[in-house]
């Protein structure tokens, strides 16, 4: 694994790792330049065209990232092997010394200088041996990690896309809006009075739905969170104005990001549902 070194500006340390600097570090110690964030210089047309150029043209590009850099957290690496991004404490966004070094003379004169002199002479002296580390299991467990953090997002975008296509088959089968009856209203509300929600939100558990006489407060909504045409209890919940504005309006992605939320509240509904059901004389009807 190739070491990061540290080095030092005005006190602020910037972390080289080979031919990579970390341009999270660069910013803070240009001061926080809230306009010249790392994000936004390498949305710059600028900075694309070079590196669109680079990417067809530059053959001595070293490999910015090592095997086993994971075991410093998750890295996501961009397709021209310029930019990744490592997750956890103490990532941020990492960058081939090509870009770095027109990224710092972005930030300011003064730190350019700094990068030119100070960086350079860093990245040319010999790097020290990193030392061999003594349990080769964790670099095994690093890359399956790896691949596990990329199987879920796979898995996750592939479970969004069902959703979107339940919902494009609801909306042509379902039509209408239905309205909640007062039964599912009771027992939807019911369920928001309870433990754990004690009269809060249920999707964003910041807000409170229920009065202290566990009536809907103003703005309140019984929520469709499949289709408006379904309308039993398993099929909405109770939230507050803000989510219901969120969920109504911001496309099947919310809804699908607020389905743990959503399964966690159906479930006790379910439950309330079947100790009524067992209610009188014990049995089941």
């Amino acid at each position: 694994m190739t070491p990061i070194s540290t080095l030092s500006y005005q006190g602020t340390p910037v972390r080289l790792r080979g031919t990579m600097l970390n341009l999270t570090d660069m910013w803070r110690a240009a001061g926080r330049p809230e306009d010249r964030r790392p994000a936004d210089w390498l949305a710059l047309e600028e900075t694309t065209r070079f590196r669109a150029y680079a990417d067809t043209h530059w053959t001595e590009l070293d490999e910015p990232v090592a095997p086993d850099a994971g075991l410093a957290g998750i890295w996501t690496i961009d397709t021209d092997g310029l930019v990744a991004v490592a997750g956890g404490h103490g990532g941020g966004t990492w960058a081939h010394w090509q870009l770095a070094l027109p990224y710092a003379r972005h930030l300011s004169p003064a730190f350019h200088l700094w990068c030119n002199t100070t960086v350079r002479a860093a990245m040319e002296r010999p790097a020290p041996q990193a030392a061999a580390d003594p349990d080769p299991l964790l670099p095994h467990l690093a890359q399956h990690f790896r691949d596990l953090h990329r199987r879920f997002d796979t898995i996750d975008r592939h479970a969004a896309d069902l959703m979107f296509l339940a919902l494009s088959g609801q909306e042509l089968v379902l039509g209408q809006r239905r309205e909640f009856s007062a039964l599912s209203r009771t027992i939807l509300t019911r369920v928001a009075a309870a433990e754990p929600y004690g009269g809060q939100c249920p999707c964003c558990a910041r807000a409170r739905v229920l009065a202290e006489d566990s009536r809907p407060m103003p703005g309140a909504e019984f929520d469709h969170f499949f289709h408006r045409g379904l309308n039993r209890p398993e099929h909405g919940w109770l939230v507050c104005a803000a989510c219901h504005g969120e969920l109504t309006h911001g496309g099947y992605l919310v809804r699908f990001a607020r389905t743990p939320e959503f399964r966690a509240f159906q479930a006790l509904v379910l439950e309330r549902r079947r100790r009524a059901r067992s209610g009188a004389g014990g049995q089941p009807r």
